[in-house]
């Protein structure tokens, strides 16, 4: 009966403990989540990230989910706490782990990817195996799409360098059709062609190749984005328009040939500065669905989707990137009406710079992969009313 009352008070103890414990670190990491910018909390993060720090390895795990934040503040603070302890742990001889816990959160695609990448390189320390077996498997993971795809890569070169050259291809097509990124969209395609299949960059990423431009109207000043011109209220792609300096202007169709769809505005307007030109084209939609317009322009950048005003960036002597600005937008079923404006702005100081007047438009998902639409165009008059001079929404 004692035995069974000392065992008992063991179990109860040991309980009590743990209870104990588990409050004591959620206190320490409310601590650290009420810290803020401008100093705000910092005295007690500093005590709380201090006594956490002091604490096992079995915390790691909870430190971790607390990392999983948008307050930088106090993901700084749990991240110095989970650095002290990790270190302290991996000194000893037989360091002790969540390993589990860890492999669990990586594969959790709930969690920030700073914060999973964070748990795989401590797994990397650890148990090297785990990435080896894990990372090819994440094709599709927003955070290590890329680190798939490189051993995906990797993995095709290996293939034809041994002769393999149907394994070879099934790798390089898997990198492919997941690639996200321009260097590795660029090399897997490359990779595809040096073995006779031909692949459509174009298509894939999405990009709007097919437009009828017109311009250039002059906007001295820099006054070209603040200034609405004709096609900002009716698209008429058979009229003439007469420019502020008298020129007669009209559309002409032009379908660039550039593998990421970029559109050389001085190519097919000519040079000039400090201007306005517009690109207008029609895309058909199988049905209403949920999309991205991402795009970029040298300089500043404004679209309307069937009439809206969707996106509008002020930005000179700005420079066309990939994906620069991303912009929700919804497609209905049927077609869709999408016009362009791209302002030009003055000379580079240096006259032997040139002046580049680019854009750069495409429709995806969410993760990137570019929609399955047909594009075209249809003459006459097409009606598009500005309901925003706003600059729209930004990112």
């Amino acid at each position: 009966m004692q035995r069974l009352a000392v065992v008992a008070l063991s179990v109860w103890w040991a309980v009590t403990l743990q209870v104990a414990h588990a409050d004591d670190v959620d206190a320490r990491i409310a601590a650290i989540a009420a810290a803020g910018s401008q100093g705000r909390g910092s005295a007690e993060a500093r005590e709380a990230c201090h006594d956490l720090a002091r604490k096992g390895p079995d915390i790691l795990p909870r430190l971790l989910a607390a990392m999983d934040t948008p307050n930088i503040v106090a993901a700084n603070w749990y991240r110095a706490a989970y650095e002290q302890i990790v270190s302290r742990e991996i000194a000893k001889s037989n360091p002790d782990f969540p390993r589990e816990a860890f492999k669990t959160y990586v594969r959790e695609l709930r969690h920030v990817g700073r914060t999973r990448r964070l748990a795989l390189d401590l797994l990397d320390r650890i148990e090297p195996p785990f990435r080896q077996a894990l990372v090819p498997t994440l094709l599709e993971d927003p955070e290590f799409r890329d680190d798939a795809i490189s051993v995906a890569l990797k993995r095709g070169d290996d293939a034809e360098a041994r002769g393999d050259m149907q394994a070879a291809k099934r790798f390089f097509e898997s990198a492919f059709q997941h690639a996200r990124n321009t260097v590795q969209v660029s090399a897997s395609a490359g990779k595809l062609g040096s073995l006779g299949e031909k692949v459509s960059i174009v298509a894939h990423l999405g990009f709007v190749t097919d437009w009828s431009l017109i311009g250039p109207f002059p906007a001295p000043g820099m006054s070209g984005f603040q200034t609405p011109f004709p096609p900002e209220t009716t698209v008429d792609l058979s009229a003439t328009i007469a420019a502020a300096d008298k020129k007669s202007l009209r559309w002409t169709r032009h379908q660039t040939g550039d593998s990421f769809g970029t559109v050389d505005l001085v190519q097919v307007l000519g040079p000039v500065n400090e201007a306005v030109g517009y690109a207008y084209t029609e895309v058909d939609s199988p049905r209403s669905q949920e999309a991205q317009l991402r795009s970029s322009a040298d300089d500043c950048l404004a679209v309307w989707l069937n009439g809206e005003k969707v996106f509008g960036r002020e930005m000179w002597l700005n420079g066309t990137r990939f994906d620069r600005f991303i912009t929700p937008v919804r497609l209905k079923a049927g077609r869709n009406r999408v016009l362009v404006k791209v302002c030009q702005g003055p000379h580079h100081r240096d006259p032997a710079v040139g002046n580049a007047w680019t854009f750069q438009l495409r429709l995806c998902s969410p993760d990137g992969e570019g929609l399955a639409l047909k594009s075209g165009l249809a003459a006459g008059r097409q009606s598009v009313t500005v309901r925003s001079n706003g600059s729209g929404p930004k990112k």
